[in-house]
Protein backbone atom coordinates (compact mmCIF):
# COMPACT_ATOMS: atom_id res chain seq x y z
CA UNK A 1 0.00 0.00 0.00
CA UNK A 2 1.09 3.58 -0.52
CA UNK A 3 1.48 6.08 2.33
CA UNK A 4 -0.38 9.25 1.31
CA UNK A 5 0.62 11.46 4.27
CA UNK A 6 3.93 11.52 6.15
CA UNK A 7 3.57 8.90 8.88
CA UNK A 8 5.22 8.16 12.20
CA UNK A 9 5.80 4.59 13.30
CA UNK A 10 4.25 3.39 16.57
CA UNK A 11 4.77 0.41 18.89
CA UNK A 12 2.04 -1.96 20.14
CA UNK A 13 1.21 0.49 22.99
CA UNK A 14 0.63 3.45 20.65
CA UNK A 15 3.91 5.18 21.57
CA UNK A 16 5.95 6.79 18.79
CA UNK A 17 9.15 5.01 17.77
CA UNK A 18 10.61 8.28 16.49
CA UNK A 19 10.85 7.05 12.90
CA UNK A 20 9.02 8.72 10.03
CA UNK A 21 8.02 7.43 6.59
CA UNK A 22 7.52 10.03 3.87
CA UNK A 23 4.54 10.44 1.58
CA UNK A 24 4.10 8.20 -1.47
CA UNK A 25 6.31 5.44 -0.06
CA UNK A 26 5.20 1.86 -0.74
CA UNK A 27 4.92 -0.32 2.38
CA UNK A 28 3.70 -3.85 3.00
CA UNK A 29 1.08 -4.05 5.74
CA UNK A 30 -1.24 -6.70 7.11
CA UNK A 31 -4.70 -6.29 5.63
CA UNK A 32 -6.52 -6.23 8.98
CA UNK A 33 -6.73 -3.10 11.11
CA UNK A 34 -5.53 -3.09 14.74
CA UNK A 35 -7.12 -0.78 17.34
CA UNK A 36 -4.73 0.70 19.91
CA UNK A 37 -6.01 3.26 22.43
CA UNK A 38 -9.08 3.95 20.27
CA UNK A 39 -7.06 4.66 17.09
CA UNK A 40 -6.84 2.34 14.10
CA UNK A 41 -3.45 1.23 12.78
CA UNK A 42 -1.99 -1.05 10.12
CA UNK A 43 0.80 -3.40 11.24
CA UNK A 44 3.86 -3.47 9.00
CA UNK A 45 4.54 -6.95 7.64
CA UNK A 46 8.33 -6.80 7.83
CA UNK A 47 8.73 -5.42 11.37
CA UNK A 48 6.95 -4.93 14.69
CA UNK A 49 5.66 -1.40 14.04
CA UNK A 50 2.34 0.27 13.25
CA UNK A 51 1.18 3.16 11.02
CA UNK A 52 -2.05 5.13 11.53
CA UNK A 53 -4.70 3.93 9.10
CA UNK A 54 -5.73 7.44 8.00
CA UNK A 55 -2.24 7.99 6.54
CA UNK A 56 -2.76 5.05 4.16
CA UNK A 57 -6.44 4.37 3.50
CA UNK A 58 -7.78 7.85 4.23
CA UNK A 59 -11.01 9.04 5.78
CA UNK A 60 -14.22 10.15 4.10
CA UNK A 61 -15.25 13.73 4.89
CA UNK A 62 -18.38 15.53 3.69
CA UNK A 63 -18.14 18.97 2.08
CA UNK A 64 -20.31 21.64 3.70
CA UNK A 65 -19.84 24.05 0.76
CA UNK A 66 -18.62 23.92 -2.82
CA UNK A 67 -14.83 23.66 -2.99
CA UNK A 68 -11.93 23.88 -5.41
CA UNK A 69 -8.92 21.57 -5.56
CA UNK A 70 -5.56 23.32 -5.09
CA UNK A 71 -2.02 22.34 -6.05
CA UNK A 72 -0.42 25.09 -3.93
CA UNK A 73 -1.72 27.87 -1.70
CA UNK A 74 -2.05 30.13 -4.76
CA UNK A 75 -2.74 27.80 -7.67
CA UNK A 76 -5.74 25.58 -8.36
CA UNK A 77 -4.99 22.07 -9.55
CA UNK A 78 -7.75 22.31 -12.16
CA UNK A 79 -11.08 24.06 -12.71
CA UNK A 80 -13.37 21.34 -11.41
CA UNK A 81 -15.70 22.19 -8.54
CA UNK A 82 -16.39 19.67 -5.76
CA UNK A 83 -20.04 20.05 -4.84
CA UNK A 84 -21.54 20.54 -1.39
CA UNK A 85 -22.62 17.27 0.26
CA UNK A 86 -20.04 15.17 -1.63
CA UNK A 87 -17.92 12.73 0.39
CA UNK A 88 -14.19 13.20 -0.34
CA UNK A 89 -11.37 10.92 0.86
CA UNK A 90 -8.70 12.83 2.80
CA UNK A 91 -5.40 11.51 4.11
CA UNK A 92 -3.82 12.16 7.51
CA UNK A 93 -3.90 15.52 9.27
CA UNK A 94 -4.07 18.93 7.66
CA UNK A 95 -1.15 20.87 6.17
CA UNK A 96 -0.59 24.56 6.89
CA UNK A 97 0.45 26.43 3.74
CA UNK A 98 2.39 29.70 3.43
CA UNK A 99 -0.84 31.70 3.29
CA UNK A 100 -1.70 30.49 6.84
CA UNK A 101 -4.67 28.37 5.72
CA UNK A 102 -5.00 24.64 6.38
CA UNK A 103 -5.58 22.04 3.66
CA UNK A 104 -6.24 18.27 3.51
CA UNK A 105 -4.53 16.10 0.91
CA UNK A 106 -7.31 14.46 -1.11
CA UNK A 107 -7.69 11.37 -3.28
CA UNK A 108 -6.01 11.53 -6.66
CA UNK A 109 -2.79 13.07 -5.35
CA UNK A 110 0.55 11.76 -6.59
CA UNK A 111 4.15 12.80 -5.98
CA UNK A 112 4.04 15.07 -9.04
CA UNK A 113 0.35 16.01 -8.97
CA UNK A 114 -0.51 17.50 -5.57
CA UNK A 115 -4.21 17.90 -4.69
CA UNK A 116 -5.52 19.73 -1.61
CA UNK A 117 -8.86 21.10 -0.39
CA UNK A 118 -9.27 23.76 2.32
CA UNK A 119 -10.20 22.39 5.77
CA UNK A 120 -12.94 25.02 6.27
CA UNK A 121 -14.90 23.44 3.41
CA UNK A 122 -15.52 20.24 5.41
CA UNK A 123 -18.08 19.52 8.15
Amino acid sequence: MKIMHAALLYDENGKSLGEKYGSYREVTVNSSLVTINGMQYYKLSDRDAYIKATNISGRGRVLKRNAYVYATSKRRADYTVLRKGTTITTYGGSYKFKNGKRYYRVAGATATNKRYVKVVNFK
